[in-house]
């Protein structure tokens, strides 16, 4: 299988940041263009499965809380349950070690946003 995108092209963004501390979405698009190996049938499936997981993220109950999730099963295949019609115990299970690995991975960040906020406010000292 061929790269979509040649290895350098993660190189010059990340040195880009770096540098900067910020770029927007556009600068960031211009410098991977060049690096981008582009294939329509694979464009096409990459599409597909993007519009396919959309819709599915975007099924909701009555309150609108998000009913249908994606994971992993024992065999590796990908698949989606609604949480509130599936009797599937370990499916359930599945959902849910997804959700905390998702939960736990963005507390992490927002403590690390939070402490940075609150170095530059001088609410915090910055340790060295």
């Amino acid at each position: 299988m061929s790269r979509v995108l040649d290895k350098r092209a993660g190189e010059i963004v990340l040195a880009q940041l770096e540098d900067n501390g910020v770029i927007t979405t556009d600068a960031l698009v211009e410098l991977l263009n060049p690096h981008y190996n582009f294939d329509p049938r694979k464009a096409r499936e990459r599409e597909v499965r993007k519009k396919a997981n959309s819709m599915m993220a975007r099924y909701r109950d009555a309150k609108g809380i998000r009913t249908c999730f994606n994971y992993k099963s024992d065999e590796g295949e990908s698949r989606y349950i609604n949480v509130d019609k599936s009797s599937d115990i370990e499916a359930l299970e599945g959902v849910e070690r997804q959700l905390d690995k998702k939960y736990w991975g963005l507390n992490e960040s927002k403590k690390k946003v939070r402490k940075r906020r609150l170095e530059l406010s001088g609410q915090m000292t910055i340790e060295l």
